[in-house]
């Protein structure tokens, strides 16, 4: 597995967009316009925040312990994060980029 590509200037890990050019979430989210990224301005049905902010994702389905979901979705709320599957989202990915690094 190839090492993560890091952004020069902020260090987060950088993602390819839908042309597969290189992005940082970060960076890019600050040369977007405040307005732009207000959902409560935006109508229903139209694209919610800018596409290139997320790197393409695939539906999965996984047969995960009730006791492990609900410690989940606590410690999601605690950290302020709304949905607890973008919480485990995050947890996956931080874990594989973190073996990957270990393997080398």
């Amino acid at each position: 597995m190839r090492k993560p590509k890091k952004c020069r200037k902020c260090g987060i890990e950088m993602y390819r967009d839908d042309r597969g050019e290189w992005f940082c979430p970060d960076c890019v989210i600050e040369e977007i316009e405040p307005d732009f990224l207000d959902e409560k301005q935006i109508a229903r049905g139209e694209l919610k925040r800018p596409y290139v902010l997320e790197p393409p994702t695939k539906q999965v389905s996984l047969r995960v312990s009730i006791v492990d979901l609900e410690l989940a979705r606590k410690l999601a709320r605690r950290k302020g994060i709304p949905k607890y599957q973008t919480y485990i989202k995050t947890l996956l990915h931080e874990m594989l980029v973190k073996e990957a690094e270990n393997e080398r």
